[in-house]
């Protein structure tokens, strides 16, 4: 990562520094020179500095998928009050360099610029940054800052992504802080202990053959929707306030004292494109582990019910859930006979199945059963045996999901186009299924910048579809509801939703295109140069639609569940539970494997960390093993006994099915004595130790795992115990 400098050019001479004081105590310091706008530099609230005084100034890089890039911002206007700032910036532009168009070859198309032609004025680009204060209260705590967003605007330069570039650190200086992100591949919660310190949140796999497999994720979609750093003196948070495609990237470079916080704003191409607004909040205070997590807690809650409501989507609540795959064919009769009776005593409320729709597996005999090849039942499954699985399971009080995927086999893809005579292959109906749809569908798949079809999961037997196509999101609509009304299904667990189906581009880069591709031989297509000015192109991102996507499904009367770490739905991703021991608190919501052998291994309680993970609202998987017949906590069958559950372990499923609807508005007590939830006028409390509490008033108490009933002001709490407390009695 580059860092010292701005992304555009180096500042030659000391700018000028124009200071604003905000009405709330909030004040920045914005940058200029000769040439224009170079960024926001020092970020204060009160006394406290918010970013480090040696970090490259907090501004925007601006390049067009055509290679066009701004590298001078002239200041076109000015206005500046306790209330706003406002600045209105010209573009001085460049064409140079690889394009994000490719060509059939795979290669990026490169802008060849005369180097003798120096940069020019945009006189119809403009970039407007405005900033203002703002204020909010959350888990008791006041917070103060400022919001900042960015309107772009041009008759002649689209663009589909604003490249944000800022530092944000607490008191001025990473070392000292604790950044908190809740994060699948590097640890979630990280303590800056010296300059030389190196900390990203992209995945890096030395081991693979390319070993660079994330660098930018979705904030919202895989990330937790903000961050949240804290040091001595406060806590730092940043976040969106709307639903937006905003791919981040966070790094505390070595050797130096600061944390970069680099975000992609996208969006589809458009000569208009305005940014999220961004908050930049700090609340003062010194707080324990405890108090940090709380607040954490606090701010989650803020963060995930605006984003929710944004879009009208329903929050999820994890429940007791228990897994029945296996990676070849399914016998959907020996998982009703044997498999769901068994979780369903366990406690389990939701049962997740594989994928047993058409895939490759169950209907070609190749691959796996993750390839979908139609969004209808196998033959080889039998709808009549899922239907009758979902029965079963709704009767005893569980719900039933199935994997899912935005994405088709490429198989589906070749049997679409059919030439010379059938042989071998018994090619499956063509009415009313997803061939149908892709013949008749105007852009059925998501393309790249080659115009290839996108492939996901590292290979290429997945063709990921265009969810902004109408004929196919009707059709993945259609399918799942009949998959719910006459089948059974109330559950889908989105495999990939982060880089699958939110965090994708579908690229056209001739928006009246006739034809899809070319070759030399074909000689009448030979001849052509191209024009003074090209055909409109396009870049829509499949994020809302993904999205959106969803909250269809919930109205259909689906559960959202997915493979990603993000705002929306419950998350069955993430690290094992070692990786996890440090930071339970910001775990809920989420699906983990139980290993006690690991658990102790690294110097932990089994039992401890099992009945505070459900405390904190994390839910433990229970597989039903096919081969061995067994209930365990381990994927493929238990290892040893450590791997099969107790009845402790079942009392404990079923003490938390009978108590997770008032798990709430959540409070970990003082030194983790346990942890308190409260919904309207009742409490739960979840004791890791003995304590006296005592109350005004008498109260129910429940006992939940001993049945034990009393009407009292006073509970001396066992460890490990679960606590039902009804509303104090009236006066």
């Amino acid at each position: 990562m580059q860092t010292g400098h701005l992304p555009n050019r180096k500042i030659e001479t000391k700018p000028a520094v124009h200071r604003v004081r905000f009405e709330n105590g909030a004040s920045i310091e914005w940058l200029a020179d000769r040439d224009g706008y170079l960024g926001i530099g020092k970020v204060s609230c009160g006394p406290v500095l918010l970013r480090s005084p040696e970090a490259m100034p907090w501004s925007v890089e601006i390049r067009s998928p055509d290679a066009v890039r701004i590298v001078r911002y002239p200041i076109v206007g000015v206005e500046q009050s306790p209330k706003m700032l406002r600045l209105r910036l010209g573009a001085v532009v460049t064409q140079e360099g690889p394009m994000d168009w490719m060509l059939h070859a795979v290669r990026p198309r490169l802008a060849l610029r005369d180097p003798t032609q120096p940069p020019r004025r945009a006189a119809d680009t403009s970039l407007t940054v405005t900033i203002e204060p703002v204020a909010r209260t959350t888990g008791g705590a006041v917070f103060r800052g400022i919001s900042c967003r960015y309107i772009y605007r041009s008759r002649s330069i689209p663009i589909f992504r604003i490249l944000e570039r800022g530092t944000w650190e607490p008191a001025g200086r990473a070392v000292g802080a604790e950044f908190w992100m809740r994060n699948c591949f590097t640890p979630s919660i990280v303590k800056f202990v010296r300059r030389n310190q190196f900390h990203s949140t992209e995945w890096y796999l030395p081991s693979c053959e390319n070993p660079n497999i994330f660098q930018f994720l979705p904030l919202q979609t895989e990330l937790q929707g903000f961050t949240f750093t804290a040091c001595e003196e406060g806590v730092l948070v940043t976040w969106p306030t709307r639903v937006a495609h905003v791919r981040s990237y966070f790094e505390k470079p070595r050797g130096r004292d600061f944390i970069a916080h680099i975000h992609e704003h996208c969006g589809d191409l458009s000569l208009r494109f305005e940014t999220a607004p961004v908050e930049i909040l700090w609340t003062e205070g010194r707080r324990d582990r405890i108090g940090l997590a709380n607040l954490y807690e606090s701010v989650k809650e803020l963060v995930h019910d605006t984003l929710h409501s944004h879009i009208g989507m329903r929050r999820e609540r994890v429940t007791t859930y228990g897994q029945i795959e296996e990676w070849g064919n399914a016998d959907l009769e020996k998982y009703r006979r044997g498999g769901l009776p068994r979780l369903l005593k366990a406690g389990c409320r939701t049962i997740y199945l594989a994928n047993h729709f058409q895939n490759n597996m169950n209907t070609w005999g190749v691959s796996n059963m993750c390839c979908t090849v139609d969004y209808k039942v196998a033959e080889s499954v039998g709808e009549h045996r899922l239907a009758g699985f979902c029965r079963d399971a709704r009767a005893a009080g569980a719900r039933v999901e199935m994997w899912g995927n935005t994405s088709i086999s490429t198989l589906t893809e070749i049997f679409s186009r059919r030439n010379g005579r059938p042989a071998r292959i018994r090619f499956l109906p063509d009415e009313d299924s997803i061939v149908e749809v892709i013949r008749r569908a105007k852009a059925p798949f998501v393309r790249n910048p080659s115009n290839a079809i996108e492939a996901d999961h590292y290979t290429p037997v997945f063709a990921v579809l265009n969810l902004r196509d109408p004929d196919i999101r009707a059709y993945w609509l259609k399918r799942w509801k009949y998959a719910h009304d006459k089948i059974g299904l109330e559950g889908i667990f989105l495999d990939s939703s982060f880089n699958l189906s939110s965090d994708k581009f579908h690229y056209c880069q001739n928006t009246q295109a006739g034809q899809a591709g070319a070759t030399a031989d074909q000689t009448h297509l030979l001849g052509q140069y191209r024009p003074a000015r090209e055909p409109p192109s396009a870049i829509l991102s499949q994020y809302r639609a993904h999205l959106d996507l969803m909250v269809e499904m919930q109205k259909m009367g689906y559960v959202y569940c997915n493979e990603d770490l993000g705002v929306f739905g419950i998350h069955r991703h993430g690290p094992d539970v070692v990786a996890r021991l440090d930071s339970l608190p910001i775990w809920a919501d989420t699906i983990c494997c139980f290993d006690g052998a690991a658990i102790e291994k690294a110097g932990a309680d089994p039992d401890e960390v099992f009945f505070k993970g459900l405390a904190y609202r994390m839910m433990w998987s229970l597989y039903w093993d096919p081969p061995s017949g067994k209930l365990t906590f381990r994927y493929g069958g238990p290892r040893g006994r450590s791997d099969i559950p107790r009845a402790w372990h079942m009392r404990l499923l079923h003490a938390f099915n009978s108590v997770c609807d008032l798990m709430r508005e959540r409070r970990i007590l003082g030194g983790e004595a346990g942890v308190l939830y409260r919904c309207d006028a009742e409490e739960v409390l979840w004791s890791f130790s003995a304590m006296r509490l005592e109350w005004r008033r008498q109260r129910p108490i429940l006992d939940v795992l001993s049945g034990k009933r009393a009407f009292s002001d006073t509970l001396h709490t066992k460890p490990m115990a679960v606590y039902r407390l009804g509303p104090p009695a009236e006066q």
